[in-house]
């Protein structure tokens, strides 16, 4: 049986409860890519939320907002045929076939992961940096 590391409790600073809050998964690679376990922090956290950090983009966009059943994560995922693979979306040869998907929230993100807030200017949109051919998420270490 795999371990997988348990989120520890951290004491950064989290952030507090607003109504939308935006996390750029690939802003975020590169700020913990090279940082001592942040890799790891990034998938226990992902985990600790039931989200596979391998179906994860990493252009894509984490959106963690209040609804009818309380703090959620909007997020985008791989989607995988019969034989467990991705595959290209058939409306779009550049992309692969990705879904939408709704997680509860249980641990809430350190602060620093945050991108922006709503009312907040995006200076790019996830989709503009995806690229065709683009890689799969590399959340693992």
């Amino acid at each position: 049986m795999t371990s997988h590391p348990v989120p520890a409790r951290s004491t950064q600073k989290t952030a507090a409860a607003p109504e939308r809050l935006v996390i750029d998964c690939h802003a975020l690679y590169q700020r913990v890519y090279r940082t001592p376990d942040g890799m790891r922090a990034v998938q226990a956290w992902l985990r600790a939320n039931s989200i596979n950090p391998d179906d994860l983009p990493v252009h894509s966009e984490l959106v963690i907002e209040n609804s009818a059943f309380g703090m959620v994560i909007r997020y985008e995922t791989y989607r995988i045929n019969e034989d467990g693979r991705r595959y290209v979306d058939p409306n779009d040869p550049d992309r692969a076939a990705t879904e939408n998907r709704t997680a509860l929230l249980q641990l809430p993100p350190p602060a620093d992961w945050m991108a922006l807030t709503e009312g907040e200017q995006r200076t790019a949109s996830a989709s503009s940096r995806r690229s065709p051919g683009r890689r799969a998420a590399p959340w693992h270490v």
